[in-house]
């Protein structure tokens, strides 16, 4: 793989893309180097009769018209690429859509690529129609990363009525301002479609439309919807491992404080319908295996339908920064399919009886970062033994669990309960005056499952706000 580490670095592609080197298959060039709109004429003239590299990233530098008209001409040559990522921020808007348009004639005809990512390329209206036109004479691409793009109801419409037209397997829009009009289109028009991230939109009341259309949808396997239920774009991305929590304030005590609850922006009304129509449709689909809905504001009232997720053939559902609590919890555990193995609830108001429910199941991994687990050990008559628990790994991180807590556990695993687990993720919760206490606990803890790991000392409570491996 080239990484673009030299100044003749360009020379040295040019010459291996004309003989065909079998070493080069995959090239990237970052986007701090400096490479000029005639270097990169030269390179894609170079690329149109290569019979060798597979892969092509070249985002976020300028193109000029030759260069795109190089590429594109290598595009209507080269059968042998299948992954490409060009241009900048300004690509598609550049010259009223130009390079744009120049690109799509060379894309139409070309039968190699299976992937094209245009994330954060600039793409206006014109640009969007330009595009769908030309998938709909390409035969062969599969996967179309559009997201970061400010494409809207506007622009979007029209695109997606030409999806069903396309051979089109893979979709990403996320993190544009398609709204309701669009999540509507887009229902009825999801053609072959397999995996679609349609997260950080506006969608809104538009939303529930394709939780809907899950009921004729043969296609899609994997469905993102995360954040989709507000006018407001709440990015779904998970704190940076070094952020504070900025949400945290510092009583008078120098203490910190709980975040006050946010007031509901509607969230919730949309969120609930979305699911609400998930749950009503996916009795009668098959095919469906990957869920993410995190951050809709779905609460437990939408769970009135859940006993037909006992039909699907769901594996992975993710619903973290919902309002979901121990009453959804218990309905959901009575019939969870077999299917499903990864359950993510992180930063939900699930407690310590929705802990035991999750874990008295098959699930392989659960995952409660940021709930109201703690204290559980206050109620010892009713710890369940949880022989026959299926659970790998459990993230019960920032739950204020107390060292009682950690120490029923121990007695849960000295009874051979949760006998599959290998990863216990409970950082966050051991306080500094604790940590001595902690640290005895966790010995024992390891003496008794030499197999299990458990991290908590990396996390000490009140250090950040960061949820274990998804």
């Amino acid at each position: 793989m080239g990484w673009g580490d030299s100044d003749n670095s360009i020379e040295k592609w040019v010459k291996q893309l004309k003989s065909n080197d079998p070493t080069l298959k995959s090239l990237h060039i970052l986007s701090f180097r400096v490479v000029t709109p005639s270097q990169f004429a030269s390179l894609f003239t170079a690329l149109a009769q290569n019979k060798t590299l597979k892969e092509l990233y070249c985002s976020g530098h300028a193109l000029d018209t030759n260069a795109v008209e190089q590429l594109s001409e290598a595009l209507t040559l080269n059968d042998t690429l299948e992954s490409l990522n060009v241009g900048n921020s300004e690509f598609g808007s550049v010259l009223n859509g130009k390079l744009m348009t120049i690109l799509c004639e060379g894309l139409a005809v070309n039968e190699g690529l299976v992937k094209i990512d245009l994330e954060n390329k600039g793409l206006t209206m014109g640009s969007i129609t330009t595009l769908a036109e030309c998938l709909k004479k390409n035969e062969r691409l599969q996967n179309l990363n559009l997201s970061r793009n400010s494409i809207d109801d506007t622009s979007f419409p029209e695109f997606a009525k030409a999806i069903p037209q396309t051979n089109l397997r893979e979709l990403n829009v996320s993190m544009n301002s398609i709204g309701p009009v669009g999540a509507r289109i887009l229902a009825d028009n999801l053609g072959k479609l397999e995996v679609l991230d349609i997260s950080d939109n506006p969608l809104m009341e538009g939303a529930s439309a394709l939780g809907h259309a899950l009921a004729t949808n043969q296609h899609l396997h994997t469905l993102k919807m995360m954040s989709v239920s507000s006018p407001e774009q709440e990015l779904s991305l998970p704190p940076a491992a070094t952020a504070e929590n900025e949400n945290e304030e510092e009583n008078k005590d120098g203490e910190l404080e709980e975040p006050a609850e946010e007031e509901d922006d509607g969230r919730s009304v949309h969120g609930n319908s979305l699911f609400e129509a998930i749950l009503a449709s996916i009795d009668s689909n098959s095919k469906l295996t990957h869920l993410w809905l995190d951050s809709n504001g779905i609460e437990t009232s939408a769970f009135k339908q859940v006993e037909n997720l006992a039909k699907s053939s769901l594996v992975d559902i993710r619903l973290r920064r919902n309002k979901i609590d121990d009453k959804a919890i218990e309905s959901l555990t009575k019939v969870i399919p077999q299917s499903l193995v990864h359950l993510e609830l992180g930063e939900n108001q699930i407690g310590g009886l929705g802990l035991w429910k999750l874990l008295s199941t098959h699930l392989h991994y659960i995952g409660l970062f940021s709930n109201q687990v703690g204290g559980f050990s206050d109620y010892p008559d009713i710890l369940p033994v949880l022989t026959q628990s299926g659970a790998r790994s459990l993230d019960i991180g920032c739950n204020k669990v107390t060292r009682q807590d950690m120490e029923a556990v121990i007695e849960i695993l000295l009874g051979q309960g949760v006998p599959h687990l290998k990863l216990l993720e409970i950082g966050g919760n051991a306080e500094e005056k604790d940590k001595d206490a902690w640290e005895s606990a966790v010995g024992r803890l390891k003496e008794i499952r030499e197999d299990l790991e458990v991290a908590w000392k990396r996390l000490m409570s009140g250090e950040m706000n960061e949820p274990g491996p998804m």
